[in-house]
């Protein structure tokens, strides 16, 4: 027994198996007259309205002050505390010189929170007012009569009345029903709607899909009429529960995320280290006064810190989140942004997501031909086209007589939306047989003049077919039937062909079988169409042995049929979904179907698109319960397809892909997938088709509803990974130069310190735009070539810590260098504060060149295509320039305390900062030449 099934019991059983007299008495009320308003009343009252909690939004406020949530920022608002407090114990200076290392380490950490709140309150603002799932009004019985009330007014107990486009309010059990189909794809997954009965009998432990008698908020119904009692309301709905599902997983951090706050920490406890040193140094070693000690443990911490780091993430992110919105995917959150170019594995649904949820007809056979249909969906811009792919001939009578029948014997009709894009109303199912006519010239509006309507049979559970009978324009009356083969064959006597109409022989009858399991066996949906053409006496006769055997009218009528052929269809892929898997599979991203449609069906879609591959296995929900969490690990490596899956399953699954150490991804657009898609690293949703509740759990919307958007969006994350770690390269790298520059100078006492003001201009200023334009550096389309990387892996390996040593030590001590060097000045000027200005702007300097070095950790400058980054090379040549103001200026001499310097001086300047560059070529020359030392070692040896 489900667990669904365990709560849901009236009397004894569960609802979907409970008589309706049990049921009624069980709610008190009267499946003619309803409750009363007082009692409706009364219950409302107890009960609550009926509608759904809406996800708790963080405030504006505490969304804000999340962005302060990491390491770096909090070092840095610890380093502005101590800067102001050093500001406050020296009256003596200006205002700029006491506060302006303060005020900068200010600016910098709201600037980082306000980019941050904008980009995210913007994604929200988009994807605002997302619980919708409920319908707007019901209509209920109340006091013997029928009224119109708001759907939130329903209460259990009330007695709905529903008929095709009705959205379904609350859940019910039906109590009656007519040739009854819902539209349940965004619960159940399933693309066909499901046909309810309310004299169904059904197993307790059936599954929600197959629980023909019960009706769920969330769906709609498609085709018939019904009354039905309801159940549950509110929370207490299927609907309801799956809210429940959604609130238990906790909002996990992205992968990035946790890198980023593992190195803040890292960041943060060197910069403590590093201070508490200089700290003990100076106050007891040196004994310089607490305000030196202090400006230098400051200066130290704001040159170790990376100060542009967090502002310069959050921009690239949020670039890279405007360029994938662009390509249609809105991303919620600025992290998840990077998080799908880490994705091992993407869950994705079938129902709307790889498919079209949309029926379309694929084959046809008839008159002893088969015929293949181009054009998916509801559009009838395709053909019917013979076996040798030329154009069918529509004058050909058995193919005239199946699209004419198939058009008359259908409910559907087909209408054009604001988009001008085509939607069914009524069943999918007859909306792709109306398309199939005006594919093949014979749209219904075309055949109706000439026809009159004169009696329908609706399809039903039972009977499994539904009839029409029409009278034509030469007075003919003609039965059109459409059902099951396995039904509809057998009422069959003759069968037209090429030749005519003839017998319908065995043999006739086993080759129309073996093409409808042939249909089958691909995994479309088969229907038989047959004809046959009565005499107004033999109609009245019909109708009068019906009523005397008081059979279902219409049976005697449905005998003696003429086949006419065979239609096979099925809910096809999405258009460059084929693509996207293949490109998926190259960059090593694993696709798996979750759906809760049949096993057959999933397992035709899989291969179609290639997610199937050597040696996958499919699971059906009732295997799935089956296994254990061990079972479970053991197989869910090579399954593909997961169908007839329960949402509790589809967060099991997600959860068990990532106890194997994936990266997963979740794709949906149902209410059933709103579960699994919160516990996913990254929830994608479908914007178009997807339903609000899936929109609102999700981290990613694809707008256009497009599978081949993710590939883009994990193209993109890939980049941005990649782009985050050259600028993280090159903010450390650079600061590590800074670090030993502050660090070898506050070790002596007779040098004055570096500035904080200083060692901020140079990590934001100057050091900010190339940083910036490395986080938007073009793309390497090898990237798409290679593994994901792995869930250990840190932000930086072993080589770049490596290269950071190498720049910091080199770029450090040319600093020092310049700082005590013995520079020629101009009479007046302090030749240490003046050697302390050199060194400022060789600290500024140097970084620029170095930045088109770190656009690759391995390959040479010349060997990069495109040779040269626009972005980062008007970056470098705007950071130059905003540098040479600070120096020549003489209003901010005084704030950086810089001098004016001769030309040798600039020359020289300029040399000693290009100089980075062949010291870390000729590092990356070194590395390149070990890996291939070590990949050509053991083929020499072989040798």
């Amino acid at each position: 027994m489900t667990p669904t099934t365990a709560k849901n019991r009236a009397d004894g059983e569960a609802l979907h198996t409970g008589t309706v007299d049990a049921l009624l008495a069980r709610f008190a009320t009267s499946p003619s007259a309803g409750l009363t308003s007082i009692e409706a009343k009364a219950r409302l009252e107890r009960l609550g309205e009926n509608v759904l909690p809406k996800a708790t939004k963080p405030s504006a406020l505490r969304q804000f002050l999340g962005q302060f949530a990491n390491p770096i920022v909090g070092t840095l608002v610890v380093a502005g505390v101590v800067a102001v407090i050093n500001g406050a114990g020296n009256t003596s200076d200006s205002f700029l010189t006491r506060w302006g290392d303060a005020i900068s380490i200010i600016l910098i950490v709201v600037l980082n929170a306000v980019l941050g709140y904008v980009q995210e309150r913007r994604a929200e603002a988009a994807l605002d007012a997302l619980e919708k799932m409920q319908s707007p009004a019901a209509r209920v019985r109340r006091d013997d009569d029928l009224r119109v009330v708001e759907a939130r007014e329903v209460v259990e107990g009330d007695v709905i009345e529903l008929e095709a486009g009705d959205a379904i309010p609350a859940d019910a059990r039906l109590i009656q029903s007519v040739d009854l189909a819902v539209e349940e794809s965004a619960l159940t997954g399933e693309s066909v709607p499901a046909t309810k009965d309310a004299r169904a009998e059904l197993a307790e432990d059936a599954p929600l899909g197959d629980r023909a008698t019960m009706l769920f908020v969330g769906t709609s119904v498609v085709r018939g009429k019904a009354r039905a009692l309801v159940v549950a309301t509110a929370t207490r709905t299927e609907l309801g529960k799956l809210s429940t599902l959604m609130s238990a997983p906790t909002d996990a951090k992205t992968p990035l995320e946790e890198r980023l706050d593992a190195f803040g920490k890292r960041i943060l406890w060197g910069c403590l280290a590093l201070s508490a040193l200089i700290f003990v140094w100076g106050l007891f070693l040196a004994k310089e006064t607490w305000q030196q000690v202090l400006l230098g443990s400051v200066s130290l911490a704001v040159a170790a810190i990376p100060e542009g780091l967090p502002a310069i993430t959050t921009i690239t992110l949020a670039l890279g989140m405007q360029r994938m919105s662009r390509r249609g995917a809105i991303v919620r959150k600025l992290a998840a942004v990077e998080t799908l170019g880490s994705a091992t594995v993407i869950c994705t649904d079938k129902t709307g997501t790889l498919t079209q949820n949309e029926m379309t007809v694929r084959e046809v056979f008839c008159g002893g031909r088969a015929y293949h249909v181009t054009g998916t969906g509801y559009a009838a811009d395709g053909e019917i086209r013979n076996e040798d792919a030329s154009v069918a001939d529509i004058e050909y009578a058995p193919l005239r007589h199946l699209l004419a029948s198939v058009a008359l014997a259908n409910t559907a009709k087909l209408e054009a939306d604001a988009d001008g894009m085509r939607r069914v109303i009524g069943d999918p199912t007859e909306g792709a047989l109306l398309t199939l006519s005006e594919k093949g010239g014979l749209p219904k509006e075309s055949i109706l003049p000439s026809h009159k309507l004169l009696r329908e049979i609706p399809f039903d559970s039972d009977r499994k077919r539904m009839t029409v009978v029409t009278l034509d324009a030469e007075g003919s009356e003609i039965v059109h039937t459409k059902g099951s083969c396995d039904v509809l064959l057998p009422l069959c006597v003759h069968v037209e062909l090429e030749d005519g109409i003839v017998p319908l022989s065995e043999v006739s009858r086993a080759e129309i079988q073996a093409e409808a399991d042939r249909m089958s066996a691909k995994a479309l949906r088969v229907l038989a169409v047959a004809r046959r053409e009565i005499t107004r006496k033999s109609l009245d006769d019909a109708d009068a042995d019906a009523d005397a055997d008081a059979g279902e009218g219409g049976v005697d009528i449905e005998q003696r049929l003429r086949f006419v052929g065979l239609v096979g269809m099925i809910d096809p892929p999405r258009v460059g979904v084929k693509e996207a898997v293949r490109e998926c599979a190259e960059a090593q991203v694993r696709a798996v179907m979750i759906t809760g449609d049949h096993k057959l069906t999933a397992v035709a879609i899989a291969r179609e698109l290639g997610i199937w591959d050597e040696g996958a296995i499919a699971l059906t929900g009732s295997e799935l319960a089956a296994l254990d969490d061990a079972g479970l690990a053991a197989r869910i490596d090579a399954t593909r397809v997961f169908a007839r899956v329960t949402a509790e399953q589809k967060l099991r699954i997600v959860k068990a892909f990532k106890a194997r150490g994936h990266v997963v991804a979740m794709t949906g657009d149902g209410v059933n997938d709103a579960p699994a898609l919160r516990e996913a690293h990254i929830g994608i949703a479908m914007g178009k088709n997807g339903t609000d509740v899936a929109r609102a759990a999700a981290d990613m919307v694809l707008a256009d509803d497009n599978f081949a958007t993710i590939v883009h969006a994990v193209r993109e994350g890939r980049a941005i990974w990649r782009n985050i770690q050259k600028f993280i390269f090159f903010l450390l790298s650079s600061n590590a130069g800074l670090v030993v520059a502050v660090l070898g100078t506050s070790l002596v006492p007779s040098l004055p310190p570096f500035r904080p003001i200083m060692i901020l201009w140079i990590n934001l200023v100057t050091n900010g735009l190339p940083a910036l334009a490395l986080g938007i550096d073009p793309p390497d389309a090898s990237q798409m070539m290679e593994p994901p990387r792995k869930t250990s892996d840190g932000l930086l390996g072993g080589r770049e810590y490596l290269g950071i040593g190498i720049v910091g030590l080199v770029m450090g001590a040319i600093g020092i260098g310049c700082y005590v060097w013995p520079w020629e000045v101009s009479a007046g000027v302090d030749r240490v504060a003046y050697g302390r200005a050199i060194a400022f702007s060789l600290l500024a300097l140097s970084p620029l060149f170095h930045a088109f070095s770190c656009r690759s950790a391995t390959r040479s400058i010349v060997s990069l295509r495109p040779a040269w980054s626009r972005p980062l090379v008007l970056a470098v040549l705007a950071s130059g320039a905003i540098h040479l103001v600070a120096v020549v200026v003489p209003a901010l001499r005084t704030v950086f305390q810089t001098y004016g310097m001769p030309l040798v001086h600039w020359g020289v300047l300029v040399a000693l900062s290009v100089s980075i560059v062949p010291v870390v070529e000729l590092s990356k020359l070194l590395q390149r030449m070990r890996v291939v030392g070590a990949d050509l070692g053991p083929m020499s040896r072989k040798r």
